[in-house]
């Protein structure tokens, strides 16, 4: 009897950790298809500040026209993030659907400067909702050691995001002549170098060094006294954009990390750029994502 009654709560218990555990796994797949998800809208969010810089840039009167597709595809893309959204984000993606909605409306009217600083706040938002996703993910599953590596990683994420911004601000003070904005500027790009080197150590994936050597080498190359302000300004920018797709391909292998850790594909998006950390295709990943190209 005593056998029998032992046996059954044995075999209770047995099913109620297997229970608990797939509904801890599907808790898990839950949240973090709610961050690929919310990846893709940071892919087109960055599309859209790329065109839009190039829109301003030339003086287009043919932007609504342009960027129509990429709009619906944002703010319905946004949508279906609400409606899957926990209810304790809701809030904040209330927010973000009423900043991106002025984005999208009244870009038109904005300086290259104000341009560049609204996408990128928008664009740290939705990261934030990534990472709240995943911090609340990983400590529902018991993932400390996970967390605690995901969180290393965040903080030297936001650090890069910080020194790309500092850049990029640099960038638009930039005048011929001017030691102080070119020292801004290499103090902003050798710390950002140290920063995408310490997230690129952190992947499980190999990132040779020699990548981001070469890439960072650019901005000397760059003729800074003798050639119009605003062609240094376009050339300086583009060299903007090759760090930030470098940053968040970077970042990319951070959740591919994760992903691969909790058995969760994570679908790649686009990327061909030159000098630029692609991530690895592995069976986790899925089969390469067609379409743009990279984007900043």
């Amino acid at each position: 009897m005593l056998i029998t009654t032992l046996f059954t709560i044995l075999i209770i218990g047995l099913g109620y950790y297997s229970y608990r555990s797939r509904q801890t796994q599907a808790l898990l797949a839950s949240r973090f298809n709610q961050v690929i998800g919310l990846r893709q809208l940071i892919h087109l969010l960055r599309f859209h500040r790329r065109k839009t810089h190039q829109i301003l840039s030339e003086g287009s009167n043919q932007s609504s026209d342009k960027l129509l597709n990429e709009a619906l595809a944002i703010q319905s893309l946004l949508k279906a993030l609400n409606n899957q959204a926990e209810q304790t984000q809701k809030p904040m993606y209330r927010i973000l659907r009423k900043r991106t909605g002025i984005l999208l409306d009244s870009w038109s009217g904005y300086s290259l400067k104000r341009n560049q600083s609204t996408h990128g706040k928008t664009i740290r938002h939705v990261l934030y909702l990534i990472d709240d996703s995943i911090t609340q993910g990983l400590l529902a599953a018991d993932q400390d050691q996970l967390f605690q590596q995901y969180q290393s990683a965040w903080s030297i994420t936001l650090n890069a995001i910080d020194s790309l911004s500092r850049f990029r601000h640099a960038i638009h003070s930039f005048e011929p002549g001017s030691s102080k904005v070119q020292r801004e500027m290499r103090l902003h790009i050798q710390i950002l170098h140290r920063r995408l080197g310490q997230m690129a150590m952190m992947s499980s994936q190999a990132v040779p060094a020699v990548v981001l050597d070469t890439l960072f080498e650019k901005f000397d190359q760059i003729n800074l006294q003798n050639q119009p302000p605003q062609a240094v300004k376009a050339e300086l920018y583009q060299l903007s954009l090759q760090f930030s797709d470098t940053l968040f391909n970077l970042f990319d292998l951070v959740l591919a990390d994760i992903g691969d850790a909790i058995s969760i594909r994570l679908p790649q998006l686009p990327t061909d750029a030159i000098n630029v950390i692609q991530l690895p295709h592995t069976a986790l990943t899925g089969q390469h994502y067609s379409g743009d190209k990279p984007v900043s």
